[in-house]
C-alpha cells in the first residue's frame, strides 16, 4: 500500500467549505474497486463487523494528457467498514448540498434473485454481504466519476488513508450530516409561491420511486415462474432418464433429452446471478437516487424558507427604524421615550436608550439584517443554480443508465428463450434421428 498522504495541519471547514474548498485537480482514478469483504473484530467489547478491501488506482495527469503512463499511477489499498460509506456520504452530501448524492445499500436488503420470499437478510448472509459489496463499489465509482465530489480531497483521503475517519473527526467534523434538520423542520407554503421546477423534481422523484417498487415487485413473481420453470426441466430430465431404462428403442434420445434439459435447469444460478447484477441493483439504487433527489428538494425548500425569514426581518427592522425616525424629539416626536420592559431591561444593562443612542441601534440591527440577507440571498441563488446544473446532469446520467439496463435486460431474455429453444430443438432432433 502507497504512504499516507494526508491534509496534516487543515481543518475540514478549512478544506471543504467556501472559500476555503480544496479540489485535487492533478489526479485521476484509474480504477477503483472492492475486491472481497472479511469478518474483522473491532476494539472494546470485541465487536465483529465486516470491512471491504478496496483497490483505487489513481494517476497524476499533467496538462492536456488523455493517457498517463504507467509509471504515474498509483494503487491504494484500505479496509473500510459500512459505517464509514455513511460517515463519506454524510460528509460529502453536508459540504455540497446541491448535489444529488449517489445512495449507499441498505443495511438490510429486501428479496433477492434466488431466495424469492420475502425476508430480510442479516449480515451474516453470504448474498447480502455480496450485493452490498457490489453495491458499494458503485457507490465509489460514481463519486469518481461525478465532476466535483471526485475532486474533493477527502474523498481521494478515504481511498488512501488508513485513519482518514480519525482525522476527519480530530478535524472538527462530528461524523454527522444535515439531513435530520432538513427532515424536521415544518415548513409552511411559500409566500413567493414554490419553485416549479423544483416541485416538478420532487414530483417525479415520488413517481419514479412507486414506478420502480412496482417493476421489482413484478420481477418477483415473474422470478418466482421462472424458478418453477427451471424445476420443470429438472423434472422433466429426471423422468426421462427414467424412462430411457424401460425403452430400448428410445433409450439413447431419452438420455440425451435427459442430459439436455439438466443442463438447461442448471443455468439457472447464472441466469438469475446475471438478471441481479444486471436488472435487479440497477433498480434499486435508482429507489436510492429518488430518495436523494427529494432531499435536494427539500433543501431547497429549507432555504427558501430561511430566505423568507431574512427578508421578514428586514422589513421589520426597517419599520421599527421608520417609527423611530418619526419620534424624532427635535422634529416634536416623543424620541421613543416611554415605559415598556424592553426600555427597563435596556436601562439595567447600561445601554443608551436616549433618541440617539435607539437610533443608532436601529440602524445597525437593520444593517445587520440586510447583510444576513444578502448572504442567504446569494447562497439561495448559488445553490439554485448548481442543483438545477445537477438536476440536468443526473436526467442525462439516468437517460444512460436505464437504457443500458433495458438494453441489457432485453439481452438477457434473449439469450435465455434462444437456449431454451436449443435445448428442445436438440431433443428434438435427437427424436427424428431415431429409427
Amino acid at each position: 500500500m502507497a504512504a499516507e498522504e494526508t491534509p496534516e495541519g487543515s481543518s475540514w471547514q478549512e478544506i471543504d467549505s467556501p472559500p476555503f474548498k480544496q479540489a485535487v485537480s492533478d489526479l485521476r482514478f484509474v480504477n477503483i474497486s472492492i475486491k472481497c469483504y472479511e469478518k474483522k473484530t473491532g476494539s472494546g467489547f470485541k465487536e465483529e463487523y465486516y470491512a471491504y478491501k478496496i483497490l483505487a488506482i489513481l494517476s497524476k495527469t499533467d496538462g492536456d494528457e488523455t493517457e498517463p503512463s504507467s509509471s504515474s499511477r498509483t494503487r491504494y489499498e484500505t479496509w473500510r467498514r459500512y459505517s464509514e460509506f455513511e460517515m463519506l456520504r454524510n460528509f460529502m452530501q453536508f459540504v455540497y448540498p446541491h448535489v444529488v448524492m449517489p445512495p449507499l445499500p441498505e443495511k438490510a436488503i429486501r428479496g433477492s434473485a434466488n431466495l424469492l420470499n420475502k425476508i430480510t437478510f442479516s449480515g451474516e448472509d453470504v448474498e447480502f454481504l455480496l450485493q452490498r459489496q457490489h453495491a458499494l463499489e458503485i457507490f465509489l465509482v460514481r463519486i469518481s466519476r461525478h465532476p466535483v465530489l471526485s475532486k474533493n480531497v477527502w474523498f481521494h483521503e478515504f481511498l488512501k488513508t488508513v485513519s482518514w475517519k480519525e482525522k476527519l473527526l480530530q478535524s472538527g467534523y462530528n461524523g454527522k450530516g444535515s439531513e435530520t434538520l432538513f427532515q424536521s423542520l415544518s415548513l409552511q407554503l411559500s409566500k413567493h409561491g414554490p419553485d416549479s421546477r423544483f416541485q416538478d423534481a420532487k414530483a417525479y422523484a415520488t413517481d419514479l420511486d412507486t414506478i420502480l417498487r412496482t417493476i421489482l415487485e413484478i420481477r418477483q413473481k415473474l422470478n418466482s415462474s421462472m424458478t418453477s420453470l427451471y424445476k420443470v426441466h429438472s423434472n422433466y430430465g429426471r423422468i426421462f432418464n427414467e424412462m430411457s431404462l424401460v425403452e430400448d428403442k428410445l433409450g439413447t434420445p431419452l438420455q440425451v433429452a435427459s442430459g439436455c434439459l439438466d443442463n438447461y435447469a442448471d443455468s439457472s444460478d447464472s441466469y438469475f446471478n446475471e438478471e441481479e447484477s444486471r436488472f435487479y441493483l440497477p433498480i434499486k439504487e435508482y429507489i436510492g437516487f429518488s430518495e436523494s433527489l427529494k432531499s435536494l428538494t427539500r433543501r431547497h425548500e429549507v432555504l427558501q424558507k430561511q430566505l423568507e425569514k431574512a427578508e421578514e426581518l428586514v422589513s421589520s427592522r426597517a419599520e421599527s427604524r421608520n417609527t423611530l425616525l418619526k419620534n424624532n424629539p427635535e422634529e416634536g416626536g416623543t424620541g421613543g421615550k416611554k415605559f415598556s420592559f424592553k426600555s427597563l431591561s435596556a436601562r439595567l444593562r447600561g445601554e443608551d436608550i436616549s433618541y440617539e443612542g435607539q437610533k443608532a441601534t436601529a440602524e445597525r440591527e437593520l444593517t445587520d439584517a440586510e447583510e444576513a440577507l444578502t448572504d442567504i440571498q446569494k447562497e439561495f441563488d448559488e445553490f439554485t443554480r448548481d442543483a438545477l446544473q445537477e438536476l440536468e446532469n443526473f436526467n442525462d446520467q439516468k437517460f444512460g443508465d436505464f437504457r443500458s439496463m433495458l438494453i441489457n435486460y432485453v439481452q438477457l431474455q434473449l439469450h435465455i428463450h434462444k437456449k431454451g429453444m436449443t435445448t428442445w430443438q436438440r431433443i428434438k432432433d435427437g427424436f427424428e434421428t431415431e429409427n
